[in-house]
């Protein structure tokens, strides 16, 4: 029996809407102008400072406290509030949001009638992650739900996993496949492991440094995928 870890941000869960959409109420409650400008620099500021989390360089703390205040600055925007209330806040809108990825339900429902069993690996916050999880209509479909703020480490670090391990009976690493759509978390955290890795590609992207063993551009073609393994 293959054990599926499946990351939920942008691989199950549309991120980009949900942050999209935060940022949208988090803005106009602080009188700012969410313009693609803004957006994107947002974006990119916030994917640098979880990958410093990835890499250590950063605790959860400090992420949450720093990306607001460099956003901020590269917009031109001062503002005389906590960051640690804005962020707050937006964490909050954050939890509201749960589009599904198209496919993620009827892929999840099919795995599941086929037996497998499946749970949720992800880099988040309780309170974003489990509401956002609920609402969407899936968390039904897995066994355990694995948050790293709850375990007290990030993908891709080995601490993370070897939690993971120890807390699914009769866990046998050769069994377990990592599903998710980050190189540098999911597919470098599941070869750090030693378990097999699938990413989730949709943008048909290409890659140099981290190799996973299997690339789908498709939620829909993991089925058979994994009936190869």
């Amino acid at each position: 029996m293959t054990v599926l870890l499946f990351d939920i941000d942008n691989t199950l869960l549309n991120f980009d809407t949900a942050e999209e959409y935060a940022l949208k109420k988090t803005f106009e409650k602080y009188n700012v102008d969410l313009t693609d400008k803004n957006l994107e620099v947002y974006s990119r500021v916030n994917k640098h400072y979880w990958l410093m989390n990835e890499q250590g360089k950063v605790t959860r703390e400090q992420l949450f406290e720093e990306r607001f205040t460099q956003a901020f600055k590269e917009m031109g925007v001062e503002l005389s509030d906590d960051m640690k209330e804005i962020n707050d806040v937006y964490l909050a809108y954050l939890a509201q949001s749960h589009d599904l990825i198209t496919g993620a339900f009827e892929l999840l429902s099919e795995l599941h009638s086929e037996g497998r069993e499946m749970h949720v690996v992800t880099n988040g916050t309780p309170t974003v992650s489990r509401p956002r999880i609920e609402d969407s209509g899936i968390s039904s479909f897995f066994k355990e739900i694995f948050i790293s703020e709850e375990i007290g480490a990030n993908k891709p670090a080995k601490e993370f996993f070897d939690y993971v391990f120890n807390h699914i009976e009769d866990a046998d690493k050769k069994k377990f496949v990592i599903i998710g759509d980050s190189l540098s978390s999911d597919i470098l955290g599941g070869i750090k492991a030693g378990i097999k890795t699938i990413w989730y590609n949709p943008a048909n992207l290409t890659t140099e440094t981290i190799q996973p063993d299997i690339t789908i551009n498709d939620l829909s073609e993991l089925p058979q995928v994994l009936k190869n393994i």
